[in-house]
């Protein structure tokens, strides 16, 4: 099946091209990658222009001007110009390790969405990878015990929801989804009309996907205990504990079940403002 890879742009275009020097490194490349692109200041051309001169897939470009921090409609952009049988969903401060994406391709099955958990990095950490070249970094070796233990105790508790999902459990409340680290079957997303557009500000956009894609009969499962991903540091889009759509997402909360799990303003919206880089 094809993968596409969708990653989200918004500035700090250092941090996206330290994603795209181990995106190359993959031991399974994607099929096509696109940039999505939330309005970004700084002219991501030269990284685009070098991209496609490295990597033998497609690679699309789509830009929407910046509204406030609108993830599920650059995320929806994204798709939109995809193709993909799998598409897989990365943040531009994601690093991947070599077998992230053949992890991906191996454990994606029918009824089944993967959501990933992030090592986040210190800003010490982060600072020294930025000015490495990554290709030999053992991500093991970056990490500290504390950091790693985590890893471990999140995928614990993942396997354990998804386990009691599995069965029926009626108070298994599921494996969370973590938009920036995820994937799923093309299908499924559009089942679900993918990303609720209606949550514009930081926060809840994945969180409701993930609710809907249980409702509709997909299962999340955690797929990094050992491939997994490091989070770059940088300064983070939203202030201690703000929740814009904190009401919002309660509301549609309250509305999901398994004969309602499509959002109204999704991946069928008209996007006339948006602006395309097929690439051909």
């Amino acid at each position: 099946m094809k993968i596409s890879l969708i990653i989200t742009v918004y500035n700090r275009l250092n941090l996206l091209e330290k994603c795209l020097e181990l995106l190359l490194l993959q031991n399974l490349l994607p099929d096509e990658i696109i940039l999505s692109d939330d309005g970004s200041e700084d002219d991501p051309l030269p990284i685009l222009e070098k991209l496609r001169a490295d990597f033998k897939g497609r690679v699309h470009y789509v830009r929407q001007e910046h509204q406030e921090f609108r993830a599920a409609r650059v995320r929806n952009n994204g798709v939109s110009l995809s193709t993909g049988d799998i598409l897989v969903f990365l943040d531009q401060d994601i690093l991947m390790p070599a077998d992230y994406l053949k992890v991906i391709a191996k454990t994606l099955k029918p009824g089944r969405f993967l959501s990933g958990y992030p090592v986040r990095l210190s800003e010490a950490q982060t600072e020294e990878l930025l000015k490495q070249n990554l290709k030999n970094v053992p991500f093991r070796e970056v990490v500290n015990p504390k950091q790693h233990r985590k890893i471990i105790r999140q995928w614990m508790k993942d396997y354990l929801y998804y386990s009691l999902e599995k069965i029926s459990w009626p108070y298994s409340k599921g494996v969370k989804l973590r938009s920036g680290v995820s994937a799923m079957l093309r299908k499924d997303f559009v089942k679900v009309n993918g990303f609720d557009e209606s949550f514009v500000g930081w926060g809840n956009e994945d969180d409701d996907l993930g609710k809907r894609l249980r409702a509709s009969g997909c299962k999340g499962f955690n797929f990094v205990l050992t491939q997994f991903p490091l989070h770059l540091y940088h300064e983070p889009y939203h202030g201690p504990k703000e929740r814009r759509n904190k009401t919002y997402a309660a509301k549609r909360r309250s509305v999901i079940s398994k004969d309602s799990y499509r959002c109204e303003k999704g991946l069928d919206s008209p996007r006339p403002d948006i602006h395309t880089d097929l690439g051909v």
